[in-house]
């Protein structure tokens, strides 16, 4: 019994951490703000470049629960309709995913030192050296 509550404990934990992500970028990027379809463009590979022309670099997290509440919220994609959507994208040459990262220091790391890079993270992570450009709840 205390290792099924334990379980669900977890499981709640973690499912908690990814309804609140930040969107971010170096401190030190001309980058202050972004709106949802031009985030979703960059994500989806559709753009290379922000709205002020400099180039995007998109990065993410090798964890599924971030990716999947991510485009869910931004492009309005589930699971199954990404899946099929990079599939499409990579076997017509059109766009590859973003590179991912497997862990959020490593992401941040790539963030600081690119003022061109664009990620998205849980807020518990957020740090002093770099700027949230959008919440997505």
């Amino acid at each position: 019994m205390l290792y099924s509550k334990l379980l669900i404990t977890l499981f709640l934990s973690v499912n908690l951490y990814a309804q609140h992500l930040a969107v971010i970028v170096s401190k030190n990027s001309s980058i202050n703000t972004i709106e949802k379809k031009e985030l979703s463009r960059i994500f989806l590979a559709k753009t290379r470049n922000f709205s002020n022309g400099k180039r995007a670099v998109a990065i993410e997290s090798s964890n599924k629960e971030y990716q999947i509440f991510f485009y869910n919220r931004v492009s309005n994609k589930n699971k199954k309709q990404l899946k099929k959507y990079w599939a499409k994208m990579i076997f017509t040459g059109r766009g590859q995913p973003p590179k991912k990262f497997d862990s959020i220091e490593s992401i941040m790391d790539f963030i600081k030192s690119n003022n061109n890079a664009i990620s998205y993270i849980p807020f518990e992570y957020l740090s002093n050296d770099i700027k949230v450009i959008m919440e997505i709840k």
